[in-house]
């Protein structure tokens, strides 16, 4: 379970270019659920994911995962909480430059120290399932911007983590592979993973695995929290 309470997020207090992104957002995650996230631009979709993500902190308000305060902790316990416990899917995928796609997906799992043939082989079974094995050794600079989202998708589950995180990840994939991911996340499901989405694509928040849309505009939810 994610708790927010009363959460909000202003940026740039005290200037003239104030803005408050959430205002007073009440929320409640269920675990092993589809979560999406729906509102038009500015609506508050993505700085409510990062805070939930533990991507950045509010500036009000509380938050709790598994019924654990984690608002205020150090960044050392947060960076920790990050790597076991969410993977992150973003709009733009964010590939390191000048390596293989291999060694992008395998990158996130080095600090957690498994062996390399295990990570190896993992990494090449994930890249497999989005039909990417004939791209694995090579750079990511020569994917285009399809392919490039599907290795960022690959190396957001190298972990194997309980929560998904997934900001727009339909917004370069095509119809068919779309489609695609959407199967990939009723089988996280169905594995009893947490999926949380951001989308305004009708493919996603329309899809049957989907358990609840939550709609935000100018910050607030306009649905009643459950």
């Amino acid at each position: 379970m994610i708790e927010l309470v009363n959460v909000k997020k202003v940026f740039n207090a005290g200037n003239p270019s104030e803005f408050s992104a959430l205002n007073s957002v009440t929320l409640n995650i269920a675990e092993n659920h589809v979560t999406v996230l729906k509102g038009p631009s500015g609506s508050g979709k993505t700085t409510l994911l990062s805070i939930v993500g533990c991507m950045s902190r509010p500036s009000a308000g509380r938050v709790k995962l598994n019924g654990r305060e984690i608002t205020s902790l150090p960044e050392r316990f947060l960076t920790d909480i990050r790597r076991k416990t969410f993977g992150f899917i973003f709009q733009q995928p964010n590939l390191i430059k000048g390596i293989s796609v291999l060694e992008n997906v395998m990158l996130p799992a080095y600090p957690l120290g498994e062996k390399r043939a295990q990570l190896r082989a993992k990494a090449l079974h994930g890249l497999n399932e989005l039909n990417l094995s004939s791209k694995a050794n090579a750079k990511v600079e020569w994917l285009s911007g399809g392919e490039a989202q599907r290795v960022s998708i690959v190396r957001a589950l190298i972990n194997d983590p309980g929560i998904i995180i997934a900001d727009e990840p339909t917004a370069h994939l095509d119809t068919k592979l779309s489609y695609r991911f959407m199967e990939i996340i009723e089988k996280f499901k169905a594995e009893g993973k947490t999926v949380i989405i951001t989308s305004h694509d009708p493919l996603v928040y329309e899809a049957a695995m989907v358990d609840r849309v939550v709609n935000l505009r100018d910050g607030r939810i306009e649905d009643m929290p459950a």
